[in-house]
């Protein structure tokens, strides 16, 4: 009987106003994951599985068994960590550079810096397949001159590399990100905190670590998940830089390589399940961090 009271004191009238949106976006997201379910739990009918009646997990079993599957998983971790982490850091020591010693030039040079941000996913990746071909590619042309190497590399070829150029790609185009993000949570800092520091003779070192860090630590948390999730659902550099190489192929790209290449729509949409189930316990393995790391307290 309580909550009649609060229904009676309730506003309506935003939920109203945003409930065509809300009705509209759960129909679109619905839709395709029921059949996404459907599928991964039924008879595949291209015959990718032996056919069976109802419901089965013989999709999933299937996957659980697929080499391929998780050398995909060993990918597409090792790129998501490898490039979240080199673009966090590059991204707020850039920042903190724009923010204390180019405070006349930063406009000029934030918008330079933000113009790999603005590339397609898709044409940052065939230019960068161009730039490291072995044949005629202008980086094995410049370390040829430089003296660094006699002969061209192969790099999108070489299985031991194609983690390092996904990483390198992604660095050059998403570290612009995390640089706006930085810098956002930067001035977002009272100054007259750092001059009180100062007063007290802290060290740069010092107001980093215990003025900084922590101020910007709930932007720079966000700013990491959002790279962490796409980073994980990363496919555009794997299908245009390597295709259906194995060595290179991250678990969007195996999902689009099941439905697409080998036309098995019910082992593909496991397989997407299994992503989301990925990425979902990725995402919550990272909240359980942040929330271990605010209970830190320093001296």
């Amino acid at each position: 009987m309580r909550i009649i009271p609060y229904l009676k004191r309730l506003d309506w009238r935003p939920w109203a106003l945003i409930a065509p949106a809300v009705i509209v976006l759960m129909v679109v997201i619905a839709i395709p994951f029921s059949r996404t379910i459907w599928l991964a739990f039924h008879d595949d009918p291209h015959g990718f599985v032996p056919p069976y009646p109802g419901w089965s997990l013989i999709n999933f079993r299937v996957l659980l068994q697929d080499r391929t599957w998780w050398k995909a998983i060993v990918t597409t971790l090792s790129f998501a960590s490898g490039a979240v982490i080199s673009e966090t850091c590059a991204g707020l020591a850039i920042a903190l550079l724009l923010q204390g010693y180019c405070m006349r030039l930063r406009g000029i040079l934030l918008t330079i810096i933000l113009l790999p941000w603005a590339v397609p996913a898709v044409v940052a990746a065939r230019l960068w397949n161009w730039m490291l071909n072995d044949q005629y590619g202008i980086i094995n042309a410049l370390l040829i001159r430089l003296g660094l190497l006699h002969q061209g590399i192969a790099w999108t070829t070489h299985p031991h590399s194609m983690v390092a150029v996904m990483i390198a790609v992604d660095f050059w185009q998403a570290t612009p990100f995390m640089v706006l993000l930085s810098l956002a949570g930067l001035q977002s800092i009272p100054t007259d905190v750092f001059e009180a520091a100062r007063l007290d003779d802290a060290s740069a070192w010092q107001r980093f670590a215990f003025i900084t860090l922590p101020l910007i630590a709930p932007v720079l948390s966000v700013a990491v998940l959002f790279r962490l999730l796409d980073a994980l659902r990363m496919f555009d550099l794997s299908s245009v830089l390597y295709g259906t190489d194995v060595s290179g192929m991250t678990l969007s790209a195996f999902v689009q390589t099941q439905i697409v290449q080998f036309g098995a729509p019910g082992y593909g949409a496991a397989s997407a399940l299994g992503t989301l189930g990925i990425i979902a316990l990725a995402a919550t393995l990272y909240g359980i961090c942040l929330k271990a790391s605010a209970r830190i307290r320093f001296p």
